[in-house]
């Protein structure tokens, strides 16, 4: 009779294991892991995403370029990615869609360290670097083109260096690859004055710097990704309210990341996560889909149903 007993508590205990069994989430990263993805990071380590029943692993890729294509194909559940690149992987019929928002506001800048630069205006002339063509190059034409600047009296480069070091050395008199919460740290570290311009206080509609990519083939019918987003909301809020904490977690697990200008970084990026990661701003995506349309980035602007799951 013992062993009958204990065998049937085994047996229970194996069945209610296996019902509570965390699901797995193959999340893949926009880029390698950095302050960027410190709210998916807080998710995992305060255990968020547990509470949720989800195993979320982060994957950095090799290739950033590929990841929307990876998701596609199904080697992954979700993947981060930015607003704008969304427009065109719809019009290439690439099958993804947006089920949240991990930053909501842009990070890039046109900024400049030349003493002699005070306003768009005083580019005019000058020589300006961008490292994402057709889209950054882009920015910087309407931006110029907001303050009456000819965009023809500029002469407009594709980075293939550091663009920090470029404006340091005075290759370039203004950079459109500055980030507010790294670059732009990183110059007043090495002792700079850098003038901020902001895209979307000069002629760029404002858009989503980081979102959350789905397959839009069996996102409506995937509950894990009300659950992620939830877990991930839930790792905002301790991320804001352990900040250092969350710190020494993660760069004892990712130990090559622990330099100042990171934990700046970490420390910049805190109050630009969204908190409703599953809000959707439809208005705003319409904006910036005129905006592509209009500077021939995308032929047409399709349904908003098509972009996000969320209405």
């Amino acid at each position: 009779m013992n062993t009958l007993r204990t065998m049937m508590t085994a047996l229970l205990l194996l069945a209610t294991t296996s019902a509570h069994a965390a699901e797995k989430v193959r999340l893949l990263l926009d880029w390698f892991v950095n302050p960027n993805h410190a709210a998916i990071f807080a998710a995992q380590y305060s255990g968020a995403f547990k509470k949720e029943g989800l195993d979320v692993e982060m994957i950095a890729p090799a290739d950033s370029a590929s990841v929307p294509l990876l998701l596609a194909a199904g080697k992954a559940d979700l993947a981060i990615s930015y607003q704008p690149q969304l427009y065109t992987l719809v019009e290439k019929d690439v099958p993804v869609i947006r089920v949240g928002t991990l930053i909501g506001q842009p990070l890039n800048t046109l900024t400049t360290v030349s003493s002699d630069i005070h306003s768009l205006k005083d580019f005019a002339g000058k020589t300006l670097g961008y490292a994402v063509p057709g889209s950054e190059d882009v920015a910087i034409r309407n931006m110029l083109k907001s303050q009456g600047v000819d965009v023809n009296s500029v002469k407009l480069i594709s980075l293939n260096m550091d663009s920090t070091s470029a404006l340091l050395t005075h290759k370039i008199d203004g950079a459109m690859t500055i980030f507010r919460n790294y670059e732009l740290i990183d110059l007043k570290d090495k002792g700079a004055k850098p003038v901020v311009f902001k895209p979307e206080d000069y002629g760029v509609p404002a858009y989503d710097e980081l979102i959350i990519l789905a397959n839009n083939q069996h996102a409506t019918q995937d509950k894990r990704i009300p659950a992620f987003l939830r877990g991930l909301d839930a790792g905002v809020v301790w991320l804001r309210a352990h900040p250092e904490e969350a710190w020494k977690a993660f760069i004892k697990q990712y130990p090559e990341l622990d330099t100042k200008l990171n934990h700046q970084a970490w420390q910049a990026t805190l109050p630009l996560f969204a908190a409703h990661s599953a809000s959707f701003d439809k208005a705003r995506y319409e904006a910036f889909g005129e905006y592509m349309k209009a500077n021939g980035l995308i032929k047409a602007v399709a349904p908003m149903t098509r972009y996000s799951l969320e209405q």
